[in-house]
């Protein structure tokens, strides 16, 4: 089995084979320090995006398309349907400027 020791840059205790420093507790692994502090992102990351309220056109034809009238979700359909085809007429317009431009 490999020793490893790894000082604590917190108490300068040098600890043998441990994750955690035996003197004040602080994380000393490296790679699990990482790992933590990704998790630690990710799950801010998730809040974030659970708080984050929708767009109000989304929101919108989303809530028209389940409409108890037909008349109304065939409305909200059609326009929903020319947003997305601007919505892809504009992005491929930004694609070839960006071409030309780079």
């Amino acid at each position: 089995m490999d020793k490893i020791y790894r000082t604590c840059q917190n108490c300068g205790k040098v600890n043998l084979n441990k994750d955690y420093c035996e003197q004040c507790g602080e994380i000393i692994n490296t790679n699990l320090k990482r790992k933590k502090e990704r998790e630690h992102r990710a799950a801010i990351k998730e809040q974030q995006a659970k708080s984050k309220k929708p767009n109000v056109i989304t929101s919108f034809f989303e809530n028209a398309k389940d409409h108890p009238h037909f008349f109304v979700r065939w409305i909200a359909k059609f326009f929903y349907s020319i947003w997305v085809i601007v919505m892809a007429i504009g992005s491929f317009l930004a694609f070839i400027l960006g071409y030309i431009a780079a």
